[in-house]
């Protein structure tokens, strides 16, 4: 890994996702006179490996080029998830002040880090990238997965239940 030739794409979600990973050991709630809690609990290690799986897909593939297509999309979704669980958090804790516990400063650290691999992600995407397009190839793959799937079983999808003891054989009455 070359960071002065490393595509610019790959250097923010990299440093972003950094950040990230950093802010899970911060304190996201602290409780004057007992303490702070980092991140790393419940929906926090979640978190946690959507910052890691953004730093991983960096290091994957030509790193002076843009994403392709299907990392770009993984990288938008874990930019995309830990905003939404963040900002779940911030919004269920701001009613729930137990002996006058208050967020810490890795909530919005992760918030601000997330937000930017997502847009670093984005902003610096292929001209040819777009979402509309993607969700229309990733559609199109998997109805032909699923076209190839069933041209590929053999036999009858219907059983055949002419040796079935549950046959009725009396006449109506």
């Amino acid at each position: 890994m070359n960071f002065q030739t490393m595509n610019k794409q790959r250097k923010f979600v990299l440093i972003a996702s950094a950040i990230g990973v950093i802010s899970m050991f911060l304190p996201w709630v602290s409780i004057p006179f007992l303490g702070s809690v980092n991140g790393m609990h419940g929906s926090g290690i979640f978190i946690f490996l959507c910052f890691v799986v953004a730093g991983i897909i960096t290091l994957l593939g030509d790193q002076t080029k843009n994403f392709d297509t299907s990392m770009w999309t993984i990288t938008l979704v874990t930019g995309a998830i830990p905003i939404l669980i963040i900002l779940y958090y911030l919004i269920d804790a701001s009613g729930n002040t137990i002996f006058g516990s208050v967020i810490g400063f890795g909530v919005y650290i992760g918030g601000l880090a997330a937000i930017g691999v997502l847009a670093s992600a984005y902003i610096f995407r292929s001209p040819t990238d777009n979402l509309k397009d993607t969700f229309n190839t990733m559609k199109k793959n998997i109805e032909s997965k699923i076209n190839t799937h069933d041209n590929t079983t053999t036999g009858s999808t219907t059983p055949d239940n002419s040796n079935s003891s549950l046959t009725n054989t009396n006449p109506p009455a």
